[in-house]
């Protein structure tokens, strides 16, 4: 094996030489993707400003002044960035409340429920926290609501929620909802029959 040698004071320090390349390969390979991502990014960004040139261009010139810089077309895309923002406030906003999503779902049939009735959803297959939360956010919050789904309800749903297509079918929610709520139910006789022996 080549080795580098180094001295100092009298002692010799050897360092292997396949150490040195592979320390300047990392380097080299390191570099590579710098360049690349930023050479990637830059074109990206490219496109984009070529792309709004063009849509300035294709308007008439009455409409638009066209003597433009960098900055301007910055100060488009955050302006355009910000709105999409408030947008997609302003929707989070109408899901909040059960009266705007009795528009869209039937809740009259399903039934209405609010976190005082929550049952643990996560106990159905397929539905994790940030499913729940989401479940929670257009209403939905009981086994009994889920239970009474039908297909125009899972399509709704799965589209508000925004889930996998038919993942709602696959995962048997539907099913699984009426077992779990026939379960609580069970439970809850039980309990009042323990209830009203202990009175007797």
């Amino acid at each position: 094996m080549v080795s580098l040698i180094y001295i100092q004071a009298n002692d010799n320090i050897s360092i292997p030489f396949i150490f040195i390349e592979v320390g300047i390969l990392m380097l080299v390979s390191f570099l590579i993707g710098y360049f690349f991502a930023l050479y990637y990014q830059k074109g990206k960004y490219l496109k984009k400003i070529s792309a709004l040139r063009q849509k300035l261009s294709s308007k008439s010139a009455d409409d638009v002044d066209l003597d433009f810089n960098e900055d301007d077309l910055e100060e488009v895309e955050e302006s355009n960035i910000a709105a999409k923002n408030q947008k997609n406030i302003k929707d989070l906003k109408v899901y909040d409340t059960p009266e705007a999503n009795t528009g869209e779902l039937d809740f009259s049939r399903i039934g209405y429920a609010d976190s005082e009735d929550a049952d643990d959803l996560q106990k159905i297959i397929g539905i994790g926290p940030y499913t729940e939360e989401k479940l929670n956010t257009i209403g939905i919050f009981t086994f009994d609501q889920i239970s009474k789904f039908n297909s125009h309800d899972i399509e709704i749903v799965t589209e508000l929620i925004q889930f996998f297509p038919d993942r709602i079918v696959n995962d048997n929610w539907v099913s699984k909802a009426k077992m779990l709520e026939q379960s609580k139910q069970r439970m809850k006789l039980r309990k009042d029959r323990s209830v009203r022996m202990k009175k007797a």
